[in-house]
């Protein structure tokens, strides 16, 4: 009998490929729903389709992210941070078994990390890398169920315009540079003004990159290279500083930045240290009459949405809005 009353309710035992294939044994509740699955069992069977029902994965969530290293992360630039990032995330969340992750937990694990004080676009990050890694899991068939951390939507952040320097505050910063025991940071502050490159990519430029009254950025955050030129001083003095082939710039110079910045009492939003060169290059880029796609590809941005921070500071901005709107009357 393949159908039988046991303590804990009704087993279902039965061979549905005969008695040299696999046997299926469960117990339901009730009589009824032990018969549909038998019947269930012996359909699929019959179909030549998977009949068991498929195992719970037992995976833990550090197990999901060391395969997504293994497979993926590995290849990344950031991949010995990001893997570190990602270990924090799961034990802060108690590397629960990833099946058991549901987008409630998510959204929980979300508000936590703001409550600890977070900023939002640190935490978009952080949920980032998770739902990436189940991502990648999903594609690679590596991961039968639904991303947790799918249904989370970006947390909203205010837009700000990016902070630049004026140029008095640019004299006095430099004014303060020249006094540093740094070698390179004069230098490397020179590069970020005038190209509007990142300080990483000034700080590990090659000698060999620059070339012809041009530097090339290779070592970039997006993985492109981009070509910018410079001027005939700047580019003298780079010929002149330091060897002819590897790093241009021996020593780090970002401290004697930030020593320099202080010293010269210019207030910056958070986040804003070195950065602040590339911003200022854009900004004034744009209100001398840039062109907005020229700059986008000065600044290596993959998308035009990313320069069009810089739009509003262009002479020209939305000027229709006085030459093609109502005037006010008795003005």
């Amino acid at each position: 009998m393949s159908i039988k009353k046991v303590p804990t309710g009704w087993q279902v035992d039965v061979w549905p490929e005969g008695r040299y294939g696999k046997r299926v044994r469960k117990i339901l509740k009730s009589k009824g729903e032990a018969k549909r699955f038998e019947d269930y069992v012996k359909g699929k069977a019959a179909m030549g389709e998977p009949y068991m029902p498929p195992k719970r994965d037992r995976r833990r969530l550090l197990d999901l992210v060391q395969y997504w290293y293994d497979m993926h992360g590995s290849t990344l630039r950031d991949n010995h941070s990001r893997l570190n990032k990602l270990r924090q995330l799961a034990g802060q969340m108690g590397n629960p078994i990833a099946s058991s992750i549901t987008p409630s937990h998510a959204a929980r694990f979300r508000q936590q990390r703001l409550e600890q004080g977070l900023s939002p676009n640190t935490v978009n990050h952080d949920i980032s890398y998770l739902r990436a890694v189940f991502n990648y899991a999903i594609r690679m068939d590596e991961w039968k169920g639904d991303n947790p951390f799918a249904k989370l939507k970006a947390l909203r952040i205010p837009e700000r315009a990016p902070s630049y320097l004026t140029p008095e505050q640019i004299d006095a910063l430099f004014h303060e540079l020249r006094q540093s025991r740094n070698p390179h940071v004069v230098l490397i502050a020179s590069i970020c003004l005038t190209t509007g490159a990142r300080w990483s990519e000034a700080q590990t430029l090659r000698a060999e990159y620059v070339r012809q009254q041009r530097i090339t950025f290779a070592n970039t955050k997006n993985g492109r290279t981009r070509t910018v030129p410079v001027s005939q001083d700047l580019y003298q003095k780079l010929l002149e500083h330091g060897p002819k082939m590897g790093r241009l710039f021996a020593k780090d110079a970002y401290l004697a930045f930030t020593r320099a910045l202080d010293r010269s009492d210019i207030e910056l939003p958070r986040g804003q240290r070195t950065h602040v060169l590339r911003h200022t290059f854009a900004s004034h880029f744009m209100m001398n009459g840039g062109n907005l796609l020229t700059l986008q590809k000065i600044l290596g941005h993959q998308s035009i949405q990313m320069t069009m921070r810089y739009a509003h500071l262009s002479p020209d901005h939305l000027s229709e809005a006085v030459r093609y709107g109502p005037a006010a009357p008795g003005l």
